[in-house]
């Protein structure tokens, strides 16, 4: 959180251009995440994923922003043949999306669609991976054993923002996270790879000036 607080301060500090709306607002969101692998043999299943946190809009001219996210992103993957005999890892990140943003149409339109991309960056703070066999749990290791504290890669995302009253926005996207960096903390290599749909509502905090 600190570190996001000194982010956005200088992301603030360093702009001189007039007219800079601000708005902040709740977001959440839900997916499927799964990691990358050199090991061709293994069998990803589905691995369902959410997050929730807060986002931070900053619009400097119509058709141009800054976004910056803090978030609970609960991430992993399920490797296995059935749903009786699997390996879920559960990893759990707080994760802060760095975003530029390019807003189609004009301020004034009620729908704005929009398109964004982007470095994230995240820290991992818990979880689980739990190995079953014959539908029973056979064993529990904390993720934090098998895993990286740090993880970054970038984020792209398409969707709209709907203005609900004057400065008011219910926003929507689909998002893709490419990680670049290896979270395994053994010679395996994976990388964490997420898309879902993420919906928010965001709120006017003033509007900033020279």
């Amino acid at each position: 959180m600190k570190k996001f607080m000194i982010v956005l301060v200088v992301a603030v500090s360093a702009t001189t251009i007039h007219a800079q709306n601000l708005s902040f607002g709740p977001t959440a969101g839900f997916g499927h995440s799964w990691t990358s692998s050199d090991n061709g043999s293994q069998n990803g299943r589905f691995h369902s994923s959410y997050n929730i946190g807060g986002k931070l809009v900053y619009s400097f001219i119509s058709h141009w922003g800054v976004s910056a996210d803090v978030k609970f992103s609960s991430e992993g993957e399920t490797l296995g043949l059935n749903n009786d005999n699997k390996t879920v890892m559960r990893a759990n990140y707080i994760r802060i999306p760095l975003q530029g943003i390019y807003f189609f149409g004009d301020y004034g339109n009620r729908l704005r669609p929009k398109i964004s991309v982007g470095p994230s960056f995240g820290f991992l703070v818990g979880g689980e991976t739990k190995q079953h066999a014959d539908g029973r749990v056979v064993s529990t290791i904390k993720t934090k054993d098998l895993a990286e504290n740090f993880d970054f890669g970038l984020t792209g995302a398409a969707g709209l923002n709907y203005r609900l009253t004057r400065g008011t926005w219910l926003n929507a996207d689909i998002a893709y996270y490419h990680g670049l960096t290896d979270m395994a903390s053994s010679a395996v290599d994976a990388k964490n790879r997420n898309i879902g749909v993420n919906v928010g509502v965001l709120f006017p905090l003033g509007t900033l000036k020279k």
